[in-house]
């Protein structure tokens, strides 16, 4: 095997394992903490609202809902509920964000890959997402097509 060789096999073996120790780093299982426009210093969500992430092995998923959906109680079925109690009731339980695909690691951004979404038309499309770890945190950043950006922070759970 000549020099040439050698070099480009340690580059790819290189960059392979620098891709396997960024996914690696950002393993793990999260809990949502919040949402925040930058610029705006608000949430377009509930501060109460819940979530879970998680990456391992190339994989994620990721839920979000409000925690206070209305349940119905045993001797309940939506069918006896009055139509406007029906609209709303499922509208709150339409209230989620949640998909789940594949993911890499690029420098700084996460790349979710979706394969399934509770929003058909995302189904099959990418996501990249800047992220940096503070404490024990994963931030995800990104930017809607009005220019805001939004800060989404996920605290690490054993």
């Amino acid at each position: 095997m000549n020099n040439r060789a050698v070099i480009t096999v340690l580059a790819i073996v290189s960059l392979s394992c620098s891709l396997v120790y960024a996914n690696d780093a950002i393993e793990g299982a999260y809990e949502r903490v919040s949402l925040l426009n930058t610029r705006t210093g608000e949430s377009p969500e509930a501060a109460n609202r819940q979530g879970l992430l998680i990456l391992a092995h190339g994989h994620y998923s990721m839920m979000t809902m409000n925690p206070q959906r209305r349940v119905l109680e045993n001797n309940e079925n939506l069918e006896d509920l009055t139509p406007t109690e029906q609209i709303t009731f499922l509208q709150e339980w339409l209230d989620i964000n949640g998909h789940t695909g594949r993911y890499e690691v690029e420098d700084n951004e996460l790349i979710w890959h979706r394969d399934i979404s509770e929003n058909p038309s995302e189904v099959g499309t990418t996501s990249r997402l800047k992220f940096e770890q503070r404490d024990n945190s994963l931030v995800l950043s990104f930017t809607l097509p009005n220019g805001d950006l939004y800060e989404w922070i996920w605290r690490r759970i054993d």
